[in-house]
């Protein structure tokens, strides 16, 4: 997800943006790179792991990054402040699925357990391989809604991208919910 929400971050900051922003884009593509690096070592059996760390780190640079970019334009475009939303959609909407079901159990949200995401898609039926590539597509989507964000005018166009990723998000949970009864169903 990091590699995928990096490239689209350069994306949108050397060629979406009316000035290119080649600190952060440049960045980025570093950061984009040695993620692709990683991964090649990350196919199973794994030989190296990024821990949490690495993960911290790579969220860290990102964040860092969202903010010196700033995002916003000199010509009025207030609306394209709201790229990095765009692009973190699905990270943001595990962390929030994460933090609800854990509250739900009454379990400490900083207990660590097997409720995200990619754990949720392989306990409906998915293959690990497909959960994975099922949230690389997703965020693929949510960036390329931001990049949208860049090429339409005024706040009417941003209602529409928004729209955009808020279907995407609930095709995504209505799949999990509906799943998560399918399964329940059966083990009873």
């Amino acid at each position: 997800i990091g590699l995928v929400a990096a490239l689209m971050f350069s994306v949108v900051m050397l060629w979406a943006s009316s000035e290119p922003r080649w600190l952060v884009g440049g960045v980025m593509l570093v950061l984009a790179g040695a993620l692709g690096g990683f991964l090649c070592f990350n196919r199973p059996p794994a030989s190296v792991f990024m821990g949490d760390s690495g993960s911290y780190f790579v969220g860290l640079l990102m964040a860092c990054m969202t903010v010196v970019g700033t995002f916003y334009e000199n010509d009025g475009s207030r609306h394209v402040i709201l790229a990095p939303l765009c692009i973190l959609a699905v990270p943001l909407y595990d962390f929030c699925s994460v933090l609800v079901i854990r509250l739900r159990e009454g379990r400490s949200p900083f207990h660590p357990d097997k409720k995200h995401f990619s754990h949720r898609l392989v306990d409906l039926g998915l293959r690990p391989r497909n959960a994975v590539r099922t949230i690389h597509l997703a965020t693929l989507m949510t960036g390329i809604g931001a990049v949208l964000l860049y090429q339409v005018p005024g706040w009417s166009g941003t209602a529409l991208v928004l729209a955009l990723i808020i279907c995407i998000l609930a095709v995504i949970a209505i799949i999990e919910t509906a799943g998560r009864r399918r399964n329940n169903g059966r083990s009873e």
